[in-house]
């Protein structure tokens, strides 16, 4: 009886057969066979790009998102299998590499203002004799470090 007991459980396991496991890290697919990976870089590559475009006028701030849009949309215009794709991450590059040329133009025409002939330890330790609750006081003292009126009508 053992013997007949071993033999179904044998014909009952040889029958299944060997069991295939499927992978679960395929990256997902949009409807039209572009990778969504790329879709959404291309996006975060317009609004990083449009962002240093707005912010190209505070110093080296507009750099940093040009600098990383112009990377996310040259993934997405070299990986991307959309032409929407493509496109978005070609203008996302583009937008970034104009953010960088602002935001250089800018620290440029902000470090041609400076007086570098005054800028000296001596003149920058006569902060101790300026009153810091006089605004005007200040504003001359900060004025003495710029070729360019600064004060915007403050005084």
């Amino acid at each position: 009886m053992e013997n007949e007991y071993q033999n179904q459980e044998s014909q009952r396991f040889d029958t299944m057969g060997p069991v295939q496991y499927q992978s679960q890290h395929t990256p997902p697919k949009d409807p039209k066979g572009g990778n969504k990976k790329h879709k959404a870089l291309a996006i975060a590559s317009l609004v990083l790009s449009g962002l240093s475009l707005c912010c190209c006028w505070l110093y080296v701030i507009g750099i940093i998102p040009a600098v990383i849009g112009g990377i996310f949309g040259l993934i997405a215009l070299v990986g991307g299998k959309d032409k929407s794709v493509k496109i978005m991450g070609g203008i996302g590059m583009g937008l970034g590499i104009i953010g960088v040329g602002l935001s250089l133009i800018m620290l440029i025409s902000y470090i041609s203002i400076i007086n570098w002939d005054n800028m000296t330890m001596d003149r920058f330790s006569t902060y101790r004799y300026v009153d810091p609750n006089d605004r005007e006081e200040v504003m001359r003292w900060i004025q003495q470090f710029f070729r360019e009126d600064i004060s915007g009508g403050m005084y």
